[in-house]
């Protein structure tokens, strides 16, 4: 290979990690008025679901007054959040961590507050309607 192609690979290489360095942590959202709002928080092998659920308890108390933890959210209603645990199907041992809102901005911004935080969570994602069809076996969080 010679000079100048060694030096186009490296740059093309190079700019395939600024490009992902760039889209690590970025959360992908939904619509601020979807009233049926689930964040994919993240999704970890750790099988330590006690230290899990502390990091996405750190945004609870970063802000107290700002989000209140409920058993079941109302549709339509901002600021109210719940929480779940999923298996996820074909990653054998893996586990996601869920934010439920009656309220899509409410989980936007409960995963942004995430990724400040916590930077190497990965990047959240954030769906209207039902929780996706690879999460099962819903179980209670408790961050």
């Amino acid at each position: 290979m010679n000079a100048r192609r060694m030096v186009q690979t490296a740059l093309g290489l190079g700019m395939a990690l600024v490009t992902t360095v760039a889209l690590a942590g970025s959360v992908t959202k939904t619509a601020e008025g979807c009233t049926k709002a689930h964040a994919v928080l993240l999704v970890s092998k750790s099988g330590d679901h006690a230290k899990e659920w502390a990091r996405v308890r750190g945004v609870l108390t970063a802000n107290p007054d700002k989000w209140k933890v409920v058993d079941s959210v109302e549709p339509g209603t901002a600021w109210q959040v719940s929480f779940n645990q999923y298996d996820v199907k074909w990653n054998e041992g893996a586990t996601a961590y869920v934010a439920h809102c009656g309220h899509g901005g409410t989980c936007n911004e409960f995963a942004e507050a995430l990724i400040k935080i916590q930077p190497n969570v990965g990047s959240p994602r954030v769906y209207c309607g039902e929780v996706p069809a690879a999460l099962t076996n819903a179980q209670p969080g408790s961050p």
